[in-house]
């Protein structure tokens, strides 16, 4: 009796967890004779049973069948929502873009906007890949704090533009320390002289200048090794950089004797 009332407890919770499941509904299973109450009910089941994709989907089927309406638009915010949960980037760039699109002067557009600009920041990888998505991240941060300059989101770009360019400054670094460990220091130079023009808000800065220090001399430039070394010691006196160049320029010296 005892195993036939485990089976039978089994099965039946089978059959719920079974039912359950059954009850999220696809994107399909929606026509124009839904409600737009009962698409959005079945988008909210599929969100909260982590089922993004699904849920942004369902979503999307408001803005199909009832285009233009108040409804349509906060949909179209919930799937840019699902969609961004679910990190499908492809199709959350897609979303957010038309919700700017169609409502660029809405409450939500900034919201839009910065969506935009994640799904390109959340694709960013470490500084010895490509940094594509680093530089749309950018573009589409910066788009959004001129053209909402007082939102909240902007105040969010801003801050994710500073992580992006340090990112950029990053990768710049790393490439001009390989070329100069591979006694390439020209082509080393000029990604240190990048990191130092374009990047110099960045906590990368002293370290350039050192390294263009460094290359100077392996090239055998003494007098712009001394300019860049100036410029380290005016802009960060007190860093393990610019101690590192002293070092090497009295080592030079040394050489030289």
């Amino acid at each position: 009796m005892r195993i036939i009332r485990l089976l039978l407890s089994f099965c039946v919770t089978s059959i719920l967890c079974f039912a359950s499941i059954g009850c999220t509904k696809l994107a399909s299973d929606f026509d124009e004779k839904s409600t737009v109450s009962e698409i959005i009910s079945g988008a909210e089941r599929a969100f909260i049973k982590n089922d993004f994709v699904r849920s942004a989907e369902i979503y999307l089927k408001v803005e199909e069948y009832f285009p233009y309406s108040d409804d349509s638009r906060m949909a179209l915010v919930k799937a840019i929502e699902a969609y961004h949960a679910g990190a499908k980037f492809l199709d959350l760039r897609s979303i957010s873009r038309k919700f700017v699109k169609l409502y660029p002067e809405d409450v939500k557009a900034p919201f839009a906007k910065y969506m935009v600009g994640m799904s390109y920041f959340e694709q960013i990888i470490d500084v010895e890949r490509d940094q594509g998505a680093t530089r749309d991240s950018i573009k589409e941060f910066s788009e959004l704090i001129s053209d909402y300059p007082k939102s909240e989101y902007s105040d969010l770009a801003r801050k994710n533009i500073k992580i992006a360019k340090n990112q950029l400054a990053g990768q710049e670094m790393a490439v001009g320390r390989y070329y100069l460990k591979r006694d390439n220091p020209l082509a080393a130079l000029k990604r240190f002289q990048t990191v130092r023009d374009q990047h110099n808000d960045t906590p990368f800065y002293p370290e350039s200048l050192y390294r263009i220090v460094e290359s100077y001399l392996v090239i055998g430039i003494d007098s712009q090794a001394l300019l860049a070394y100036d410029s380290l010691i005016k802009r960060s006196p007190n860093s393990k950089w610019t101690l590192l160049a002293k070092t090497k320029l009295e080592e030079s010296r040394l050489k030289e004797e």
